[in-house]
């Protein structure tokens, strides 16, 4: 356990000593924190001596790397012994987790509900990005046992310059804290454990109000892709997920009832089947039938679509919603609208005075296709190009013709345009993040069924049953969000006897009203909101 002297690079002496000791075949060359004084030997090998002082400091140091490395062995010793009680007790010889391993561990751990791929996807995402982040700020971990509260405490740092909300820093934290927990060794220090959560700003989603939802099923009436969906969480409060992966076994239109088992929570719910549900699931039964298709989902496409490209299914809801909520503004420069067959003339004129190239001829089976009535998709395929040629054609032949050409553009311009231009129009600033956050989305269906249900007065244990949710505070916290009016209109519906005769009630005996609600949990929450009003 010899002692060290250094020196910098310009040859002069540093001021502090180092040790030098090995702990199970790994060198350890620690700085002591111990100051060189008085005079050392000329040749600056330990092997000769230096003056009185200079002796002493030398004592000081030895002293101090014996505690140390009788303190490492001890250390070494505590955890070898708990390894040897672990094996003797389950026979299991304990594994040392590899850094490169961390996601392919945490996916391997027993869980009692298995995650869904998209949120199993992206945790494995997050590990992969820090298992990087440590090659950089510390090459030399290798072990999960090896990485110290100092890269942790970095990792998190490079988080926040990511400019994520503090939900997000928190669920990153909360997922790698447990990963450790569950795959570090017997008696290893876990670097994220104790690490404070942020404060965070919740944003809730704003239902939509009756006569929004009317607006909504009226922009969508015409695309057969997201309308379906649209329907299904509007009437069940699905999540989004859930309404793509329907099954038929899990559809019993003769009781009139879903029952499903929760992707998130793997809860079982029960939801009654409205009128409105009802006609889309019996027309795409027909359609199913006519095509042949005797598969197991309801919406084939569209679980294909959310097992691919889950943002797609988002993103075509929200240029619904833009629409129904009037985010698309009527233009003086919107292209007039003509015939079909006026359309087809003047596309396929433009389309002759091209030179003739390979360009020309794929823009043309483009517009063939498109004109006859297929999809986007079914153009792409047809005409062996991709997704944005099909687009940019289509686009290039109606800037040309002056006329509408592409199905589904709102008067006035792109719904896509205009969502990308001002992504306010469905969203809120947050105060712990420069990234908006989402406040008119699919998710909001769910809010306004149980903002519906609950100020009409369904019981919250029946709304539970629905939204599978196992306790009444997140339900009344996150979901049910009642404008002013709402409010007022549940307040009178349940209660017309302790109005005054049409005039605003005072704030305390309006207190005192709410003071009789049942359950319990429900007055808090009205109380709550009635002190935002």
């Amino acid at each position: 356990m010899p002692l060290e002297l250094r020196t910098q690079r310009d040859g002069r002496l540093r001021k502090t000593w180092y040790g030098r000791y090995e702990i199970n075949g790994k060198l350890i060359r620690p700085n002591l924190g111990v100051k060189i004084a008085g005079t050392p030997p000329a040749s600056l090998s330990l092997r000769d001596k230096g003056d009185a002082i200079f002796e002493r400091s030398r004592g000081t140091a030895q002293a101090k790397l014996d505690r140390i490395v009788e303190e490492a062995r001890t250390v070494r010793s505590a955890g070898r012994l708990a390894e040897m009680v672990y094996e003797a007790t389950t026979g299991e010889a304990i594994k040392s987790v590899k850094l490169d391993e961390l996601a392919a561990e945490w996916g391997r751990l027993p869980r009692k509900h298995e995650p869904d791929e998209r949120y199993a996807s992206q945790c494995k995402k997050t590990l992969e990005r820090f298992v990087e982040f440590v090659r950089t700020h510390n090459g030399k971990a290798a072990e999960l046992a090896q990485v110290t509260r100092n890269t942790a405490r970095a990792f998190m740092q490079a988080e926040t310059e990511r400019n994520v909300s503090g939900k997000t820093w928190n669920d990153t934290m909360k997922l790698l804290r447990a990963a450790f927990h569950h795959l570090l060794p017997p008696g290893a220090l876990n670097p994220f454990a104790d690490m404070p959560t942020k404060d965070t700003e919740t944003v809730f989603r704003k239902p939509f109000k009756p006569e929004e939802l009317k607006a909504i099923l009226q922009a969508g009436k015409d695309d057969d892709f997201i309308r379906p969906i649209i329907v299904t969480g509007m009437c069940t409060a699905m999540r989004r997920g859930d309404c793509c992966m329907l099954a038929w076994k899990d559809v019993d239109l003769e009781r009139g009832f879903i029952t499903v088992k929760t992707a998130k929570t793997g809860q079982t719910v029960s939801i009654p089947i409205f009128g409105l549900l009802r006609d889309e699931l019996v027309k795409q039964a027909a359609a199913s039938e006519r095509k042949g298709d005797t598969g197991e989902l309801v919406f084939p496409d569209q679980a294909a679509m959310y097992t691919e490209n889950p943002d797609g299914i988002t993103w075509r809801v929200k240029k619904v919603l833009a629409v129904a909520l009037g985010a698309v503004k009527p233009s003086a420069e919107a292209l007039p609208e003509v015939s079909e067959a006026e359309a087809k003339r003047r596309g396929h004129e433009f389309i002759a005075r091209l030179p003739d190239s390979e360009k020309k001829q794929r823009m043309l089976a483009v517009f063939d296709a498109y004109m006859d009535g297929k999809k986007t998709c079914e153009v792409k395929a047809a005409a062996g190009v991709s997704k944005g040629s099909v687009s940019g054609y289509l686009n290039e032949i109606e800037r040309a013709v002056k006329c509408q050409i592409v199905r589904g553009r709102p008067q006035g311009g792109s719904v896509t345009a205009a969502l990308k231009t001002d992504m306010s129009l469905l969203r809120t600033k947050r105060n712990d993040s420069e990234r908006a956050a989402s406040v008119r989305d699919f998710h909001s269906l769910r809010v306004s069924w149980v903002t519906i249900a609950l100020t009409g007065g369904v019981p919250l244990e029946l709304v539970q049953k629905v939204t599978g949710h196992k306790t009444t505070d997140v339900v009344l916290k996150h979901y049910f969000q009642p404008g002013r009016e709402d409010f007022r209109m549940a307040l009178q519906s349940a209660m017309p006897n302790l109005l005054t005769n049409g005039h605003q009630t005072p704030k305390e005996e309006m207190r005192e009203m709410l003071a009789t609600v049942r359950p319990v949990a429900l007055r808090e929450r009205l109380l709550k909101v009635w002190a935002r009003l």
